[in-house]
């Protein structure tokens, strides 16, 4: 299980930092921060007015995909803090004496404690040479994705959710 720490509230960070997230076409065998500079990534606005950068010499084209109204995008950090272990009822309540019985132990989960460092109102997925289209598996993946998971979590009495209008379906 996971759960998502706001940061403290400190009068130098009030709220967490608002970033734009990017999905690079590429992967990077790197997992921690990085000094990346203006010399190595600075997007900026090609001829169409679409995100356009280039990375180890190679031309990228973005697509900016908004998150959905009602949800956030939020960067996230492993906690440094040990994980606190829980029943599936709510925390677990060690039996205090031997052969005590009639008291049932709850199986133990651990929850994850990640940090909230930065959050996104929009993210750019990155393609080589062109810019991902509508089928793009990140960009529908982010559509369906959220979908899926208001299907999943709705209750018996809430309506269903609609699928988007199909351009292709004319």
């Amino acid at each position: 299980m996971l759960a998502i720490r706001a940061p403290p509230i400190s009068p130098s960070r009030a709220q967490p930092q608002l970033s734009t997230a990017h999905l690079l076409p590429c992967r990077i065998h790197r997992d921690g921060p990085v000094r990346a500079s203006r010399r190595y990534w600075d997007p900026k606005p090609g001829h169409d007015g679409e995100p356009e950068a280039y990375f180890r010499g190679r031309r990228l084209r973005g697509r900016p995909v908004r998150v959905p109204e009602g949800y956030r995008g939020v960067v996230v950090r492993e906690g440094e803090e040990e994980a606190e272990k829980v029943g599936k009822g709510g925390p677990i309540e060690k039996e205090t004496e031997e052969g005590d019985e009639g008291v049932e132990e709850d199986e133990e989960e651990e929850v994850k404690t990640l940090d909230d460092v930065a959050k996104f109102e929009e993210l750019v997925v990155w393609g080589h040479e062109t810019v991902p289209e509508d089928d793009d598996v990140f960009v529908k993946g982010v559509e369906e994705w959220i979908r899926f998971a208001e299907a999943i979590h709705a209750t018996g009495n809430s309506e269903p959710v609609p699928p988007p209008p199909d351009e292709n379906m004319k």
